[in-house]
This record gives C-alpha cells, sequence and structure tokens, in this order.
C-alpha cells in the first residue's frame, strides 16, 4: 500500500489493493495470507482514524474556525464514504472466510462479533443519509456552541450561565437557571426541526436495511452486542425501583432546606451540606497540574500518561466562545496520542469532569499494545466504566484541590449525583426508544412524553408554571443528538463504578488491580466479559442494581454531619 499523504484518492487505491489480495488469502490452504492481509488492512484504518481525530479535534477547539471546519467536513464527506464501502467489502470477505475461526483464534471471537455491528452501522447504502445526519449534527453544535445569554448585565456562554446554577444565592441560581434553559426554550423551533429531520433520516436509514424502525441500528452504531432492547427496559425498571424512591427523599429534605412549597428545579441540585462554592477549583490553570499530583497519589503507571499529556499540550481545558460544548477524550492511533477536550469554568464540576475524560485517557494508554485498532477501545457500553470508575478511586486524593470539609461535601455530592446519574441515563435512554419506534411524533408529543419520563425517574421537583424549561432539558443534551441510545453506558458503568468504589473501601490495591485490567484489556472484550475480569456483578442483575444504591444511601448517611 502507498504511504502517500491520505486523499480519497489514495484511501481507494488501497482499499482496492487489500481487495484484491482476498481471492489468493481465500484459496490459501493456510491463515497466513489472510491475517497478514489483516494486519496491512488495520495499519490502512490507524492512519484513516488518527487523521480524522486530528481534523475533528482541531475543529472541535473552534467551531468558527472556517478552514478546520471545511476540513472536517472533506473528511466526513469525501473520505468516509470512501472507508465505508473498502471496509464493508473487506468485513464481508472475513466473515464470509473460511479462514474467519482461525482469525478468531488469533484475535478472539468478539473481533467479529464487533465487524457484525460496525458493517451494519457503516453500511454503503446509508452513505448519504450519514453525510446529511453529520451536517445536522453539525448545525446543532454550531447553534449551541456560539449560543450566549445574558445574566445580570453580563454576556456569557452557556457553560458559564449553567455554573451560575451552583450558587448559594438562592436568586442567582434562580436567574441563571432561567437564563441557561431560556435560550434552549427560546431557540426551541429551530432545535426541534433539526432533530426532526435526524429522527426522519435515522428512520429510513433502518427501513433501508430491512428493519421496521431504527433501533437494531441505533444499536449497532454504539456496538451494542451483549444486550437489546428487552435488558435496557429491565434495567430501567430496576433503578426507577431501587434509585428513584432514594430521589424523592432527597427532593423531600432540600422542599424543606429551602422552604419551598414544593422543591423548585433551581433549587433540586442544591444541598447546602453538599454544594462547593462557585469557584472551588480556581484558579483553572491549576487544574491540571492538581490533577496530575492526584493520579501521582492513586497510581504512578496511570500518573505518567497524565504527564505527558500535559508535557505535550493535549488536554485543552478552559471554556471558550466557539468552543464545541461538553467534554470527551479521543485517541490519535497514528501519533500514539491520546487527547482531551474540557469545558472548564472553575468550578468543583470541572474536577468531576477531568478525572472523567482521565479515566478514557487511561484505558486508551494501556490498551494500545492491543494489535487491532478495533480492539482497543472497547464498546460504547464499556467506555464509560474506565472514566465513571476513575470519579470515585481519585475522591480520597482530591485534597490536592479541596479542604477535608469541602472533601467531605463533594463526596457526599458525588453519592447523591451517582443516584441522578441513574435516573437521568433512564429517562434519556427511555426517551430515545419511543423516539425511534414513533418517528412520526410530533415535536409537542416528544416534549410531553420526556416530560411524563423525566418525572417518573426523577420525581419530588415541582416543575409546575416550567414545564417548557423541562422539556428543554432534552434540547441541550448533545448526547441525543449526536448518538442516539448511547447514554444507558452513563448508568450501566455508574453500576460498574459503584461496585468498585465499594471494593476500594475495603481493598484500595485489589480495585486499583482491577481497574489496571480494565483498561489493559481495551476492547477485546464485550462489556459483560469485561465486568467479570474485574470480578464485578452484571449490570443487567437487579439485586446489583439494588446493592449499589444501597451504597450510594450508606455514604449519605454515614458522612453526613
Amino acid at each position: 500500500m502507498t504511504q502517500a499523504t491520505l486523499t480519497p484518492e489514495t484511501l481507494l487505491a488501497d482499499h482496492d489493493h487489500l481487495a484484491a489480495r482476498v481471492a489468493q488469502a481465500e484459496e490459501s490452504g493456510s491463515p497466513d495470507a489472510w491475517l497478514a492481509l489483516l494486519g496491512d488492512w488495520n495499519a490502512l484504518k490507524i492512519r484513516f482514524s488518527g487523521e480524522r481525530s486530528r481534523r475533528q479535534y482541531r475543529h472541535d477547539q473552534d467551531l468558527t474556525d472556517s478552514e478546520h471546519e471545511a476540513a472536517h467536513d472533506v473528511f466526513r464527506k469525501e473520505f468516509q464514504p470512501v472507508a465505508d464501502r473498502g471496509n464493508t467489502t473487506l468485513i464481508d470477505a472475513l466473515l464470509a472466510s473460511r479462514h474467519a475461526e482461525a482469525i478468531a483464534a488469533r484475535h478472539g471471537d468478539y473481533f467479529l462479533r464487533r465487524l457484525r455491528a460496525s458493517r451494519r452501522a457503516d453500511d454503503p447504502r446509508n452513505a448519504e443519509r450519514r453525510i446529511r445526519v453529520g451536517d445536522l449534527c453539525q448545525d446543532y453544535e454550531r447553534l449551541v456552541s456560539r449560543a450566549e445569554v445574558t445574566l445580570d448585565g453580563e454576556t456569557m456562554t452557556l457553560a458559564r450561565a449553567r455554573s451560575r446554577g451552583s450558587s448559594p444565592d438562592p436568586e442567582m441560581r434562580r436567574r441563571a437557571f432561567l437564563a441557561h434553559r431560556g435560550w434552549f426554550r427560546d431557540h426551541r423551533d429551530e432545535l426541534d426541526a433539526i432533530f426532526d429531520e435526524l429522527v426522519a433520516q435515522r428512520d429510513a436509514m433502518g427501513r433501508e436495511l430491512g428493519d421496521s424502525d431504527y433501533v437494531a441500528l441505533g444499536h449497532a452504531g454504539v456496538n451494542r452486542t451483549e444486550y437489546g432492547a428487552e435488558e435496557s427496559r429491565q434495567f430501567r425498571e430496576a433503578v426507577r425501583t431501587h434509585a428513584s424512591p432514594l430521589l424523592a427523599e432527597i427532593a423531600s429534605r432540600l422542599a424543606e432546606v429551602h422552604g419551598d412549597d414544593g422543591l423548585k428545579p433551581w433549587n433540586a441540585s442544591s444541598d447546602p451540606t453538599t454544594q462547593l462554592e462557585p469557584g472551588a477549583a480556581e484558579p483553572i490553570d491549576e487544574q491540571v497540574p492538581r490533577a496530575e499530583r492526584v493520579f501521582e497519589r492513586l497510581s504512578p503507571r496511570l500518573a505518567t500518561h497524565f504527564a505527558r499529556m500535559r508535557e505535550e499540550g493535549l488536554i485543552d481545558l478552559a471554556n471558550r466562545p466557539g468552543k464545541r460544548t461538553g467534554a470527551y477524550c479521543m485517541p490519535i492511533h497514528d501519533e500514539k496520542k491520546v487527547v482531551i477536550l474540557c469545558n472548564s469554568v472553575g468550578d468543583a464540576d470541572d474536577l468531576r469532569t477531568l478525572v472523567h475524560e482521565s479515566g478514557h485517557a487511561f484505558q486508551m494508554w494501556e490498551s494500545q499494545w492491543i494489535e487491532l485498532v478495533d480492539l482497543r477501545m472497547p464498546s460504547f457500553d464499556a467506555a464509560e466504566v474506565h472514566s465513571t470508575a476513575m470519579e470515585s478511586l481519585v475522591q480520597p486524593y482530591l485534597d490536592e484541590f479541596l479542604t477535608p470539609p469541602q472533601l467531605d461535601r463533594y463526596r457526599r455530592e458525588a453519592a447523591r449525583r451517582g443516584l441522578e446519574l441513574l435516573c437521568y441515563a433512564c429517562v434519556v435512554d427511555a426517551f430515545q426508544y419511543w423516539v425511534y419506534t414513533h418517528p412520526g411524533a410530533s415535536a409537542a408529543e416528544r416534549h410531553a412524553e420526556w416530560n411524563e419520563l423525566y418525572q417518573s425517574f426523577l420525581p419530588g421537583v415541582d416543575w409546575s408554571g416550567h414545564e417548557d424549561l423541562l422539556s428543554a432539558r432534552w434540547h441541550a443534551q448533545g448526547h441525543v443528538f449526536r448518538r442516539p441510545f448511547y447514554y444507558l453506558d452513563y448508568a450501566i458503568a455508574k453500576v460498574g463504578a459503584l461496585q468498585l468504589a465499594r471494593l476500594s473501601q475495603q481493598d484500595h490495591d485489589g480495585a486499583m488491580e482491577a481497574y489496571h485490567e480494565l483498561c489493559r484489556l481495551g476492547g477485546t472484550k464485550g462489556v459483560l466479559d469485561l465486568f467479570s475480569a474485574a470480578g464485578l456483578g452484571s449490570p443487567f442483575d437487579p439485586e446489583v442494581i439494588a446493592s449499589c444504591c444501597d451504597h450510594a444511601r450508606s455514604e449519605l448517611s454515614r458522612t453526613a454531619a
């Protein structure tokens, strides 16, 4: 294969060259020719993935940069379809090969299962629709990333307005909440129009492949191979049974604390016994060096990865206008690097986000030994385990940021937020199943369904008079637009993280050994086998979920003062 600069033309030529070797490899009495072909195909995937990651990262750092936007769009629209067609040809040949068993013996049965999922997700019949979906997601990102609101005479990004919602001043919380959610309410028509077409395009994609809706294809898009709609439903019901009542108790207590006649939404996450003051993680430029000291104390092995990222400038931390919203971690495989993008504003939540994304990074660094790039990253349902677990494992060492009283509050707040995450992730998941099995629903019907689901899983908040701001919540959740069916993965990961947190209290070294193994295994196993390999119970076992909720309750009561 050529090593010239990657272009759509060279990419096509490389895939054609690989495809031309299939017949000879298939005729061989030994799997060696197929394994050699697979090795070269893997090398091409590494080059392709690296270039895609570089362009995406540069683009996301400043969505107003027209040059980087153009480079990113060219890759989506010209490179990606070529890769999808070439990969489909090779996947079909490999899965049908008489040497498939020998390849599985070398790289594991799970590799073939992952290929089947990716084959379906990247089917060339939907290439044009995927481009259009990408355009629509770009429209969403561009709109939200450039959004600004005025709060108390100051113009600021949505992230900064949201951070004001943690103020100890109840009136500031109210104004910040109304400003942040109000932006999404005021832009509802634009956001609904984007989502209307996203649903229509995705529904057509599923039907193009012979399905009655988008659900199965959505599962393939997040590499979901271990479970389906029924297991997801059972998970949600277990969470509603065991976690939602605990949130209702917390809401009742907070209503009394705030003197609300029914807990107001801007007070729902404001607990004076757990909340840290705004700016608790300032200055922002100290967050990375302090985090490095945290990781040195937790695990010198993992700290070496973080130190490299700091030294090489691979962490883009601070929030700024035009930057993509949210946070993520991404490998650049051909450079053997990992990058992190955050939107830090100086609040305590920055710590959770930086630690979370560092957990992803540790997994990506630790699994670089894996030969096949397809197996270096876990499936989406397993990927969040490393990041969410890291949030719990670092808690004893956050005194690098927080005073002992602050750390005590932080731990209790983490327990409350863990319960909230379980329930909220189930809202997002149930909502997406409803959306994609009711593709013809109106925007008003979607908003009504969201409101009903939200209040079912997260009870105890008085939304009367603010129902439009409740339904604005899903417009602010970029995963709903960008990655259907992804969000339940955070709840699944939380079940694993809570188990590791409990183990860490009993046997810290054992917990870290389990965590290192999870990172090392990368994506060589499915989520259930990864849980098992780390000695964790199945996230779909209702008793495991009940036990995790009991642990959260214990954390809240044990440390309460």
